[in-house]
């Protein structure tokens, strides 16, 4: 419970800052993860990110070419998504798959939680690593999904955090948004707590799911320039939604 308690203190006095519509605009991960996504979908999400400068856009690897190279968002895919259970194998040819492609900035990848909160950390770890290492040989940031929600305590996030960072992953995200549960203060709290005491610069985060109201952006915003001490940019801070945008521009 130290973790929680750790977070409540915390929030309790968290001062509230002055972020501006968009700068949020700015930081959010554009997400449509829909299979059967319909044309006139997809196309909305081009036009939203074009026209409002988002951070990236998030969709599954099929519908990658619906969205130009030469735009000035990032081109953000997914692997072993969502549940977070395919073979290395698999996995590994997805991303090479990806690559190959040339389609794509970054790789969110759901790691195998399961199989780390059934005893098998070393193998889950390395599934990790080698997925990481393949999407840097590619040059693509490696973005892990954690899938915060599922994990029994505040101290399974500190803890599964500490060891992604020591992967080398480009970014900690919170959640798939295909389960009850997504991101939350006790989570995010956990997670900067992590990057803090690593003392790195290297590891950014991401919050997603169920994020859908401006307040709940700022928050989060406020959580991480107080912690880390430098002011969110897309370079290491992200906001991964699908209905986000529409309401900060309500």
């Amino acid at each position: 419970m130290m973790m929680e308690r750790r977070c409540q203190d915390f929030l309790d006095t968290l001062q509230e800052s002055s972020h501006s519509t968009k700068q949020a605009i700015g930081l959010i991960d554009l997400t449509l993860l829909d299979e059967s996504a319909s044309d006139d979908a997809l196309a909305s999400l081009l036009d939203k990110a074009r026209q409002h400068k988002v951070a990236a856009v998030c969709v599954y690897p099929q519908h990658l070419h619906y969205f130009p190279v030469s735009e000035s968002y990032q081109r953000a895919t997914v692997v072993n998504f969502p549940e977070g259970t395919q073979g290395l194998n698999t996995v590994l040819h997805d991303i090479g798959q990806i690559i190959s492609s040339q389609q794509t900035d970054e790789i969110d990848y759901v790691f195998p939680w399961q199989s780390w909160l059934n005893g098998q950390q070393k193998e889950a770890l390395q599934h990790c690593r080698e997925a990481c290492d393949l999407s840097h040989q590619g040059n693509m940031v490696f973005k892990v999904i954690m899938e915060t929600g599922a994990l029994p305590s505040a101290d399974h996030i500190y803890q599964l955090s500490q060891e992604l960072i020591q992967l080398g992953c480009d970014f900690l995200k919170t959640s798939t948004g295909k389960t009850g549960s997504g991101a939350s203060p006790l989570a995010a709290f956990s997670m900067l707590q992590a990057i803090r005491q690593e003392n790195t610069s290297h590891c950014g985060i991401k919050l997603s799911g169920g994020i859908k109201k401006p307040e709940q952006a700022f928050l989060y915003m406020d959580m991480a320039r107080e912690l880390l001490q430098r002011e969110p940019d897309k370079s290491w801070f992200r906001l991964g939604a699908s209905s986000l945008l529409d309401e900060l521009l309500d």
